[in-house]
């Protein structure tokens, strides 16, 4: 028997060729293999639709988590802007409070401490951005 050499990507070429060009002989070859080529699409495209819906929410969960830290960082920052905010007015207000630890009380028992006055000034204040 003689020996012949195939070159694989010159024949894989060659049927894709011949493929393009009548796409009805692919599917009678995949018919002769058993498959049905009507459901092979179907899943291909299935496929297709599945990878981009996951590139696409992968995407939109990235996006929101830098939207995420973002809003943390900021809402962070501000929370103890307003604490110092709160702190200065106490200590502003009532000397007589500085001894009291406020540095170590939490933004709720230092709210507790200004009474409503004190608080609608520094939301004034606030307001109109000199704080």
């Amino acid at each position: 028997m003689k020996n012949i050499k195939v070159n694989v990507d010159k024949l894989n070429r060659d049927i894709y060729l011949l493929t393009v060009e009548e796409p009805e002989i692919l599917n009678e070859l995949l018919k002769e293999e058993g498959y049905d080529p009507a459901q092979l699409e179907k899943n291909g495209i299935a496929a297709v639709k599945k990878m981009l819906f996951q590139q696409t929410v992968a995407l939109k969960k990235e996006q929101n988590n830098n939207l995420y830290t973002k809003a943390l960082s900021l809402f962070e920052e501000t929370k103890e802007a307003t604490r110092e905010a709160i702190l200065g007015l106490l200590i502003q207000r009532s000397p007589q409070l500085q001894f009291n630890n406020l540095d170590k009380m939490d933004e709720q028992d230092l709210k507790d401490i200004l009474n409503e006055t004190d608080l609608l000034d520094l939301m004034d204040k606030i307001e109109k951005g000199e704080l």
